[in-house]
């Protein structure tokens, strides 16, 4: 009778620590997936020279690299090179997605008052078109 009862009392031992286990990793995933999904703060400060995408784009071909003032964590002015600028607002910031072997950036997205979305992206940041994307999936 007694290793009866050591037994069950093996097997509660060993479907608590499963369920932990499995607890465990769950919210392992809810934090990772939350860090990955949430919104981010700028990549820059100040006035900086960032890649700017003025929406539709297609590649990085469409943007340009202006300097863009961060008024504060929500509002820019975008620089443009003949002397002009734009003021920007409800600056959202995410993880990009990724891209073959190109590391995870931070890029942000606003909006000007006549409702253009404009895209921020650091300067090294590699947006592919989509003949490149093609072209990836043939050498797959």
């Amino acid at each position: 009778m007694e290793d009866i009862g050591y037994i069950k009392a093996l097997k509660m031992r060993m479907l608590k620590f499963i369920i932990y286990i499995i607890l465990f990793c769950w919210v392992a995933n809810r934090i990772y997936s939350n860090y990955i999904n949430g919104e981010k703060k700028p990549f820059w400060k100040g006035t900086d020279t960032i890649q700017v995408c003025k929406v539709p784009y297609y590649s990085n071909d469409d943007c340009y690299k202006l300097n863009v003032k961060l008024v504060d964590n929500k509002n820019t002015q975008i620089f443009f090179d003949n002397g002009g600028y734009i003021f920007t607002r409800n600056l959202t910031c995410y993880f990009a997605s990724e891209y073959l072997n190109t590391p995870r950036y931070v890029f942000c997205r606003s909006w000007d008052n006549n409702g253009q979305q404009w895209d921020f992206m650091p300067i090294w940041a590699y947006y592919p078109s989509t003949k490149d994307i093609e072209k990836s999936i043939e050498n797959l």
